[in-house]
């Protein structure tokens, strides 16, 4: 614009020279015209100089938009006279760019509790957005953006804000390529350990399961032990009441056998006495007729009956004490007959006993077997659970090292971000440095409009002073028409 300015100034100053040079050929009253038609013609160059600049950068404007924003459409009129819906539909495009949520901007969020939202449902996002982009632009050196660069913007302060966020968006878009691998390896990292992270939840919700199946087995363990200490002291009991049990056998069995004696001996006593009566019948039926010849002989011995009558009676009455002996054992022996049905019933529950002890030996070889398969559960219990230690002791040295090897990459990608915050400390430092150059060139630019400045006045001082030539030359023109004879 400088050399624009400093171009039409010399030519104004080119085309004046020309026309002072013909100013014999014009008219005298030609001459205000001329210096009037002068500044009109200034004017409107100085005019059209500042549109034709204006229009190029803003043409150049579109074009990076265009270029770095190819969904968000502009035109040149957007730029001249920007609206409010313009400024939040190109801020709006910005934060999309950089993945911010916008549903902060279009409407009021339930987190943020007002109480009339009706009332507030267009300020509230209006004032998102102004502290979103107060935020950025602190960022970028614009510290004094407000309210007003939304609501009521002007075309240059939206020139020079729309111009920093495309410069932004092109080193940031210049910048990402160097950063991008390192992210990708910090987004991997983070995925590793968004995964390990899942893993050492789910090995100790494992070991924690374990740990619970472990206890509720050392109860179960504790239960069964308790089983099998009650079942080996009912053991015992049975033991002591099978050996009672038995002594009572053998002893009911001695008995049996001396009542089995005392009735052999009986059964003999009993056979012989009921031969010899037989025998008396036998004599008695099979010779009658001896017995009429023998008459006489018994009558010689009837006296010989008659005297062992008396041996006979004594003899009688030894056998009448002989039975009455035996009747005296027959009574024995019903006795004995009752207490052999008593020993056969004590047999019989013995043998049921015997057979309850049979039963409960074989539960005893079944509580043995079952006390036999528990003990190898324990023993396979205890063999899971030193399996179980050994890989809760292996996990957790895995886990240690693993641990480890993160936190080494940890400090590795720690030191990494420290050399980028560095790296970004030094990229601010060159951004400071550019804007101080900036500042340089505005102040150079200051300085060279100041120069424009004392150009200007310098020529208004010619112009002036040519203005006072062309009136003496007037005054001169007019004296040399009155004293010239022609004009007369």
């Amino acid at each position: 614009s400088f050399v624009q300015m400093f171009v039409g100034v010399y030519s104004y100053k080119y085309y004046s020279y020309q026309h002072i040079n013909s100013f014999n050929k014009l008219p005298v009253y030609s001459f205000v015209h001329f210096s009037f038609y002068i500044e009109i013609l200034l004017f409107k160059m100085a005019k059209y100089n500042t549109k034709s600049t204006m229009f190029v950068e803003y043409s150049n404007l579109i074009k990076e938009l265009e270029q770095y924003m190819p969904q968000f459409k502009a035109s040149i009129k957007d730029i001249q006279e920007p609206s409010q819906t313009f400024v939040t539909n190109f801020y709006t495009d910005v934060l999309m760019e950089f993945f911010c949520d916008v549903n902060n901007l279009t409407e009021i969020q339930v987190t943020q509790n007002l109480t009339y939202n009706e009332m507030y449902c267009e300020t509230v996002p209006i004032l998102n957005m102004c502290t979103a982009l107060r935020h950025i632009y602190s960022k970028l050196g614009i510290d004094d953006f407000g309210m007003n660069d939304i609501c009521d913007p002007s075309s240059k302060r939206t020139y020079c804000l729309l111009q920093t966020m495309l410069s932004f968006i092109k080193y940031s878009d210049e910048k990402i390529h160097e950063v991008e691998d390192k992210m990708k390896s910090v987004r991997n990292m983070k995925d590793t350990i968004d995964k390990l992270k899942k893993e050492k939840d789910i090995l100790v919700n494992s070991i924690n399961k374990k740990t619970l199946e472990r206890k509720d087995r050392g109860a179960e363990l504790k239960t069964i032990a308790e089983d099998v200490k009650f079942n080996k002291t009912e053991l015992n009991h049975f033991q002591k009441h099978r050996d009672e049990v038995l002594k009572e056998l053998d002893i009911a069995k001695q008995e049996k056998e001396e009542i089995e004696k005392k009735c052999i001996k009986l059964c003999e006593l009993k056979d012989n006495i009921v031969e010899d009566i037989n025998a008396l019948r036998a004599q008695i039926v099979e010779a009658p007729d001896l017995l009429k010849a023998d008459h006489e002989r018994l009558k010689r011995l009837k006296n010989e009956v008659t005297e062992k009558k008396s041996t006979m009676m004594a003899q009688i009455s030894a056998k009448k004490q002989t039975l009455i002996t035996l009747e005296q054992e027959l009574a024995a022996q019903e006795k004995r007959l009752r207490l052999l049905t008593d020993v056969t019933e004590k047999n019989e529950r013995l043998s049921k006993l015997i057979h309850e002890i049979e039963n409960i030996c074989q539960k005893k070889c079944e509580l043995d077997e079952d006390s036999e398969h528990l003990n190898e559960k324990l023993e396979m219990i205890e063999r899971e659970r030193a399996d179980t230690n050994n890989k809760i002791n292996y996990c957790d040295k895995e886990m240690e090292r693993e641990r480890n090897l993160y936190k080494a990459k940890y400090d590795a990608l720690h030191k990494e971000i420290e050399n980028m915050r560095k790296q970004n400390n030094l990229q601010c430092e060159t951004i400071k440095s550019l804007e101080n150059e900036i500042k340089k060139c505005n102040m150079r630019k200051q300085e060279l409009e100041a120069d424009v400045l004392t150009m200007i006045e310098h020529f208004q001082i010619a112009k002036n002073s040519l203005t006072k030539i062309q009136i003496d030359n007037n005054t001169e023109i007019k004296k040399k028409m009155s004293c010239s004879p022609h004009f007369k």
